[in-house]
């Protein structure tokens, strides 16, 4: 079990945002408030499950995360509009599937690592990263002028994000044949300045 907490861990930091959430706050956020470089100073995420499927079956589980040493800087460029990561920092998940509780942690070098460096916009408080892969959501839930603190959310199945030898990997740690692998979360970041 301990192969499939760090798979999920792996695949929860790599594909950090997929969707926007409804949250939002009373003020508009311009484009000149997100400019400069923030220093990455949280992560943690919310509501958090995951399931596997199989034959027809399923089996659920809670998921959580907390980022912890944190080294990593954001930067939001103009002209063009860019945004990059730098650094690092510990993500430590934790699984739980059948009365039973895993923990794991990942040294992470990149927020998200498959689309920094990255374009970015600015509408009605989400910001919106782009590259030729891949677009990312992230609305902003909470913002003064040294703090911004995002939230995505997460809800796919990641099992064809898996190359062979890793699907293979899984299926035997399990004794099963996975049909598909969902994550479920929401996930906060807060950079400051």
């Amino acid at each position: 079990m301990k192969k499939i907490i760090n798979f999920i861990v792996l695949l929860l930091v790599t594909n950090f945002i997929s969707c926007t959430s409804n949250d939002s706050i009373d003020q508009t956020i311009t484009e000149a408030d997100l400019l400069g470089l923030w220093e990455v100073s949280e992560l943690y995420t919310e509501n958090g499950t995951t399931g596997i499927y199989f034959n027809g079956q399923s089996i659920s589980g809670a998921y959580s995360a907390i980022g912890s040493d944190f080294d990593m800087t954001a930067l939001f460029e103009e002209n063009p509009n860019n945004f990059y990561t730098s650094g690092n920092f510990t993500f430590n998940g934790t699984i739980s599937f059948l009365n039973e509780q895993f923990t794991t942690q990942q040294v992470v070098d990149a927020i998200p690592s498959f689309i920094s460096p990255a374009s970015w916009s600015l509408q009605d408080n989400t910001i919106t990263l782009s590259n030729a892969d891949e677009t990312i959501l992230s609305s902003i839930v909470y913002f003064n002028n040294d703090t911004l603190r995002l939230k995505s959310a997460i809800n796919e199945n990641i099992l064809d994000q898996l190359d062979a030898a890793q699907v293979q990997q899984l299926n035997s740690v399990l004794n099963l044949s996975i049909d598909s692998l969902t994550v479920n979360t929401d996930v906060y970041i807060t950079l400051t300045k």
